[in-house]
């Protein structure tokens, strides 16, 4: 269905066949609607960027058409142009412009002038379906930047689990190597009791710093990276292990 579609509701086929004959072009869309309830029907399952409506109808007039289609989200900014041969008096203009219209014509239609309203929204349907495109893509774009961002998050977060991963091992290497190198020479002198106890002593302080590096990793709770346009900065929290040069 094209863009430039447009709906015209009258009760009368001669006057949708000289609407129809008025309005026709290559570039546009004219559907017909002989009644209120064809129109909506129509409406709900096309979207029109303008609806030439005509005030007079049995049943179900302009004025109730048009406020039914303001109560409905997927119609309610659709322009409205009333179509009448009743009296131009203010208060039945009024009562079309409160029904929803945003423009009203009378009867005999000028050609000429209907044609430069229809042009003008149909401009005005054209840039705002533009702007939902571009503001479709625009999301679209922020949501692949919000991907991405997070990517480089995950990433600069990995990069600091390795880094407390290597100061852990770092940490854990003199006191594991000491625990162990004692433990060696306490087999050795086995019978000397006076080494004994030093190499004991080694080992209990060996076996303490381990701990107190292990609780240091239990105390690693959480930490979160800002991103900047040319690098990660990390902010470390509370039990945060420190990387040791």
């Amino acid at each position: 269905m094209k863009d430039n579609s447009i709906l015209i509701v009258d009760d009368s086929p001669e006057n949708l066949v000289a609407l129809e004959k008025i309005l026709q072009d290559p570039d546009r869309n004219i559907m017909k609607a002989e009644s209120g309830n064809k129109a909506l029907g129509l409406m709900l399952n096309h979207d029109f960027a303008l609806v030439i409506l005509d005030v007079q109808m049995p049943g179900m007039d302009g004025f109730e058409t048009a406020k039914l289609m303001r109560s409905n989200e997927r119609t309610k900014r659709t322009p409205i142009i009333f179509v009448t041969a009743i009296s131009k008096e203010q208060k039945h203009v009024f009562k079309g412009y409160q029904s929803g219209a945003v423009d009203y014509i009378f009867k005999p239609i000028d050609p000429f002038i209907l044609q430069s309203k229809i042009n003008i929204f149909l401009e005005l349907y054209r840039q705002r379906k533009a702007y939902e495109i571009i503001n479709n893509e625009l999301k679209h774009a922020n949501k692949k930047i919000l991907e991405q961002q997070k990517a480089v998050i995950e990433e600069e977060r990995l990069k600091v689990l390795l880094q407390m991963a290597g100061a852990t091992a770092h940490d854990l290497n003199q006191p594991l190597m000491a625990l162990l190198g004692n433990i060696e020479l306490m087999v050795m002198n086995k019978d000397k009791p006076e080494k004994l106890y030093q190499h004991l002593s080694r080992v209990e302080e060996a076996g303490t710093r381990i701990s107190e590096i292990v609780k240091k990793i239990q105390g690693i709770h959480n930490y979160e990276t800002i991103p900047y346009l040319d690098q990660t900065s990390i902010t470390k929290k509370k039990g945060l292990l420190p990387v040791t040069e």
